[in-house]
């Protein structure tokens, strides 16, 4: 018993002085949410159905699958008038059992919304050739290298529609937006 507590007293010593904690083990809801996340990305047609693990690109377009997942739905049920050639049941019987978007229905979003946004920049003035090379009031870009819009791009022309005050920039430095631009900026 005598040798225990001394053996407590010189591993939280050794803790204090910058010692090495003793390793911990990884609790079991770990390898649940790796089995959770593996049935989404299934689910949502990101990995073929033999595959058991995931990079990292993997793992960053669920993320923005998951973020876009609200807006994508209602665009597409606009749109094209239903969504379920874009949508995967949901696994379980939980109320998160719903209609996922799939990796198909957010490149279907992407590539319509990025070809509205287009439209939408040139009829207010963006010249054709520059279109893709707008960027916020920032200095942020509103299309990627392939042309798609970006999360700020996605911002700025949702304001836009909206008729939301918001700016932006042709490469020549002229500035457009849903008000007269502010004259110091």
């Amino acid at each position: 018993m005598i040798l225990s507590l001394l053996l407590l007293a010189v591993a939280a010593q050794a803790a204090d002085l910058g010692g090495h904690a003793p390793p911990a083990t990884e609790p079991a809801v770990v390898v649940e949410d790796r089995a959770v996340v593996l049935d989404e990305m299934w689910a949502r047609r990101i990995l073929a159905p033999d595959q058991t693990a995931w990079a990292p690109s993997d793992a960053q377009l669920l993320g923005q699958i998951r973020m876009a997942e609200a807006d994508a739905l209602s665009y597409l049920r606009k749109k094209f008038g239903g969504t379920r050639p874009w949508t995967a049941a949901g696994r379980g019987a939980t109320p998160a059992a719903r209609r996922l978007l799939t990796k198909e229905g957010y490149e279907k979003y992407v590539f319509h919304l990025t070809q509205d946004a287009i439209e939408y920049f040139e009829d207010k003035g963006a010249g054709a050739k520059w279109a893709l090379k707008l960027t916020d009031w920032d200095g942020r870009r509103l299309f990627d290298g392939d042309g798609r819009l970006t999360p700020v791009g996605v911002n700025v022309y949702t304001r836009a529609k909206l008729k939301l005050e918001t700016y932006w920039k042709s490469p020549n430095g002229e500035t457009f937006g849903t008000r007269r631009p502010p004259a110091a900026r």
